[in-house]
C-alpha cells in the first residue's frame, strides 16, 4: 500500500512538472516574440531619430539664412541681380548678345 501512495505521488508529480515544463515554454515563447517585436520597434525609432536630427540640422542652416535674407536684400549685389533679372536693366558701358532664334 505505501508502494500505491509513493507511485501515485511521483506520476502526480510528473505530471505537475510537465505542466509546469509547458506554462515555461509558453513564457518562454512569448516572450522571445515580444522581445523580436521590442527590437524591431527600437531599430524603427532609431532610425527616425536619425532623420529627424538631419532635419534640425536643415532647419538651422535654413534659420540661418532666413536671418541673414534682410541684410541681403538691402546690398548693392541683391539690388543689381533683382534689376537685371526683372527690368532687364544693364550698366552703360556693358554690350549684351542675344541669341538669333
Amino acid at each position: 500500500m505505501a508502494k500505491r501512495r509513493k507511485r501515485r505521488a511521483s506520476s502526480s508529480n510528473r505530471r505537475g512538472m510537465a505542466c509546469i515544463a509547458v506554462v515555461v515554454m509558453m513564457l518562454l515563447t512569448v516572450l522571445l516574440t515580444q522581445s523580436h517585436t521590442l527590437e524591431r520597434k527600437n531599430t524603427s525609432y532609431r532610425e527616425q531619430s536619425a532623420q529627424l536630427e538631419e532635419q534640425i540640422l536643415e532647419e538651422q542652416v535654413r534659420a540661418e539664412d532666413l536671418r541673414r535674407l534682410p541684410e541681403y536684400t538691402q546690398s548693392q549685389e541683391y539690388i543689381e541681380k533683382t534689376a537685371r533679372e526683372k527690368f532687364g536693366l544693364v550698366y552703360p558701358d556693358e554690350i549684351l548678345f542675344k541669341a538669333a532664334e
